[in-house]
């Protein structure tokens, strides 16, 4: 099991955010290649859609974001695919370590750790 904050973590939640970002329903002038165009670009579109002047943690208003199935970002594992099972795959989980997450829990995580990588790559 890896770390959350460790280097091959970070870099498994890097390569999942890339294979499931989806700009074709906002056309943009110019496709982000790389992952700091690309988080970059999740992240406007994040806040153009959610960021209000709610006291709300930024943490918090991307999650409940993420909960909504935006376009631009495959989070369906807050709807047909198990975070649980996402989340194993990027910290290298056994099952038996698979086995403490809720899927809420898991859910809770993977989009924090989401969100922490997209404002390391993207600010």
């Amino acid at each position: 099991m890896l770390k959350t904050n460790s280097k091959q973590a970070r870099e498994n939640i890097r390569n999942y955010i890339i294979d499931r970002f989806d700009c074709s329903d906002y056309e943009p002038e110019i496709i982000p290649e790389g992952f700091t165009e690309i988080a970059k670009s999740i992240l406007t579109t994040f806040r153009d859609e959610k960021i209000n002047w709610q006291k709300i943690p930024e943490v918090d208003l991307f999650a409940d974001w993420a909960a909504g199935l935006p376009a631009v970002l495959d989070t369906c594992y807050y709807y047909n695919r198990s975070a649980v099972d996402d989340l194993g795959k990027i910290l290298n989980e056994t099952q038996a370590e698979k086995d403490k997450y809720s899927e809420d829990k898991a859910q809770e995580l993977l989009s924090s750790l989401i969100y922490r990588e997209l404002l390391k790559g993207g600010c």
